[in-house]
Formats: C-alpha cells, structure tokens, sequence
C-alpha cells in the first residue's frame, strides 16, 4: 500500500535523531524545512498544471467530433469549454487525493455472524464511494465524473458559474447535450426516508431530487437509488446499459477496494467481446434501437450485473452520508451543542423562526416551537431531540413557477450526430404564466 514506505522512512529518520539539536541544527532545519515545502508547492502546482494539459487535450480530442448546439444565442456560455476543463482538472485531482487515502486504509476485519467488516469498513465504504463520485470513466467519452456537477467548493452542486447563469442545466458526455434540471447539491439527502404517501394528510413524504423521483422503492434509500440515474441517464454520464459501469467498474483501479467491501466474485460475469465498443457509445444512440440493455448478457449474468448496480449506489450514498458531505458543522449545529452563543440578530431570527412565523413546523430543526406568537422570546423548555436537525419535513409541494426558458433542454427538439433528439415532444413557444393543466401538460411533455 501506499504510504507505507515514507511512514517507515519517517520512523527511521526520527529514531536515529538520538542527539539534542543545537541552534545551528535548528536553524538549517528551518531552512531545510523551507525549500521542502517551495519544493513541494511547485511540485503540486506542477501536477495540477499536467493535469490541466491533460484534460484540455483531451476535451480537444471530444471536440473534433460534431458539437451539438441547438440553441438560441445566450444559452450557452462562451468559456462554455475552458470551465469544462477546468473542472475535470479538479475532477482528477480529488481522484487521486482519494486513491492516496485508499491506499493508506487500514484494513478492516472480517468478523461476526452475519459476517460485517468490522473496525474500518465504514471508512472502506465511504472511500469506495468517494472513489466512484470521482471517476470520469465511467462515462463513454471518459471526460464527466458524478462530482462535474457535484463539486465541493459549492456546497456540493454546479461549479461553473456561467452556467448557473445561462443554461441551468450541465452538459453531459455529448457535447452539449444538457441535463433538464440544475444539480441538486449531496449535503444531507441520504437522511431522506423512501417516497410515501399519507392518506390522513393527502400529502407525498421521502424521496429524492427536485421531484422525488428517486423513491428507494428497491433499495429502501432514496439517496442510494438516487446515484443510479446519471450514469444511465443521455443527458448526463450517458451509458446506454446499466452493465456498462458494471464492466467499466471491473476494469476500474479501485476494483480491489469493491470487491474487499462488496466481496470477490462481485465480477464474474461473461461479458460479449463487442462490450467496451458498445459502452463507449453514448446512450440514446440509432444504433441500439431503443434497446436500454444493448449488452448481451445471460440471464444470470445481467442478474450479477444488476447486483454491482446496486452496489454502486449503495456505495456513494455512505459517502454522501460521511463527514466529508454531510458534516452538520453550521453555527446552528454548534449553538444546539452549547459551543456557540447566536448574535442579537441571529437570536432575533431564531425566535421568529421557532415563534410567530411557526417555521420550525415544516423545517424540523429538533426544538419546540415557542409556547405562544406572544411570547417569541420564551424559554425554550422542551427537550431536544435527540437526531442532528435536518430543517425539513420531506414533504412536497408545488409552487406552481413559470418554466425558466433558458433550461437549454427545452430546445434539444433536433437529433444530434448519434440520432438521438432529447426532447422531442416538447416544442416551447412561449413562455409566461400559464393556468394550471396548461402547465401540467407542458411540464408532463403529452403532445398539444
């Protein structure tokens, strides 16, 4: 494993150290200490830069092929393909601080009936998630990873601005196919329970996603469910065949760590020899007829294969799961722990919050709501809840907004040079406040 040798260099290093330093030991120590760290600044401004070079030759390869733009001037940004590059560049380099953190974990023991990976299989899991989230090939043109769209300077969600600002959605593996939706952020949706419906309330709870279609009706975990839509998805990773990450998994350098979590034998499947050409294919192509299973494979093996699907999920859902996603580290989290004291402002907010607006009603915050709106103020004497507050009561409810029309998929009405029209039904003409069923039937996509 890695880092097992500077570790060993390091214990050597410092039990030879027998003698007390002097002055002058300190003092070239310091100076040794500096140009260390100049050395290893350039070293890794180097390897970012390389890293840079890399994805822009290799975005400069996926743009020889036919773009697909057919959309009105303004939806798409002008640094449209420098922000692209820029992103996997920093794509590439969370992959490798993840394989370095994999490598330095501690194995986890076998044990117990039924048998679990005790002492480190939490952080094995979350790893492998990690690992996966960041893994641009897993797509067919090798140039999109889940964490394109999910990135974490931004709490989790689209990292380009320009963007944000213009086309909502990202494109995916097909340049430019775009996505329909912007990307909804990773922080705090694994604690989402499975879609249900209350017939006391008539309402919708659980689920995943903008619209809750990630229900967790198979996985009981609508996060997990949740992580196996883009990887199939045309307007995103683009695969045309769930077995295509099941292969692309197998291949994958962090095969051992999946198959440590998740056991050996997770890949022995006979997969067709025409496998990887097929995969490199974006989904939705002429060429599979339809077919969202284009991989042939034995009924035992598309069983095997579903089962790695599966795993796929299961797995990057501990990682949005862990510290490093979903961290309840706000001022709120430290006041509710007694380590943090609110402004005058923010006490101020927090009792119209929990008082006269009733807030803390829908978005659960784990306190009572104040005895009376009179009494905003008013000591707080409930017990707290003993479960980190999620601020929502995983409901649903329809705001009945206009549609936004720079969402660039509302314009994908054309095929692109795979034969594939995204949006075919969907011919938008105007735009503006509509009444309700006009709305209802622009936004389901039936034919007018």
């Amino acid at each position: 494993m890695r880092g097992t040798a500077p570790m060993q260099w390091r214990r050597a290093f410092f039990s030879a150290r027998t003698a007390p330093l002097t002055k002058e030991d300190k003092s070239m120590n310091r100076r040794t200490l500096t140009v260390i760290s100049v050395v290893v600044l350039c070293a890794m401004a180097a390897c970012v830069w390389l890293v840079a070079q890399k994805v822009s030759a290799q975005n400069a390869v996926a743009l020889a092929s036919p773009v697909y733009n057919p959309y009105p001037p303004g939806i798409v940004p002008s640094n449209i393909n420098s922000e692209l590059a820029r992103v996997l560049a920093e794509v590439d380099f969370i992959e490798a601080r993840a394989i370095a953190r994999w490598h330095n974990l501690k194995p986890p023991t076998l044990t117990g009936q039924p048998p679990i990976l005790a002492n480190f299989g939490t952080e094995a899991v979350e790893t492998l998630g990690e690992l996966m989230n960041y893994d641009r090939n897993i797509a067919p043109e090798r140039n999109q990873a889940c964490a394109s769209c999910h990135m974490p300077y931004v709490a989790f969600s689209g990292p380009i601005p320009s963007v944000n600002l213009t086309m909502i959605a990202y494109p995916g593996t097909v340049h430019l196919r775009a996505g329909k939706r912007t990307a909804q952020r990773y922080p705090y949706a694994p604690f989402f329970p499975v879609l249900q419906f209350n017939e006391e309330q008539g309402l919708f709870f659980g689920g995943n996603f903008w619209d809750s279609r990630a229900t967790g009706y198979l996985l009981r975990n609508p996060d997990a469910h949740q992580a196996q839509g883009p990887p199939v998805d045309t307007q995103e990773m683009g695969n045309p065949d769930t077995a295509c990450i099941t292969y692309k998994l197998s291949k994958a350098v962090y095969r051992p760590l999946f198959e440590l979590v998740w056991g050996k034998g997770s890949f022995d499947i006979n997969f067709p020899s025409n496998t990887a050409e097929i995969c490199a294919t974006p989904g939705g192509a002429s060429q599979f007829g339809g077919s969202t299973t284009p991989v042939q494979l034995s009924a035992a093996d598309r069983t095997e294969s579903n089962a790695v699907y599966d795993h796929w999920g299961q797995s990057i859902d501990p990682y949005e799961q862990s510290v490093q996603v979903s961290a309840f580290s706000s001022k709120f989290d430290a006041f509710l722990k007694g380590k943090y004291t609110l402004t005058a402002d923010e006490k101020a907010g927090y009792d119209l919050f929990r008082g006269k607006g009733n807030c803390n009603s829908c978005h659960l915050d784990g306190r009572s709501t104040a005895p009376a709106p009179t009494a905003p103020a008013s000591e707080d004497t409930g017990v707290a809840a003993s479960a980190n507050p999620l601020f929502t009561c995983f409901g649903s409810a329809n705001e009945g907004l206009p549609l936004n029309p720079r969402n660039a998929f509302f314009y994908q009405t054309t095929p692109d040079s795979f034969g594939f029209t995204a949006n075919p039904r969907f011919r938008l003409q105007r735009f503006g406040v509509r009444n309700i069923p006009e709305k209802r039937l622009r936004y389901l996509g039936q034919p007018e």
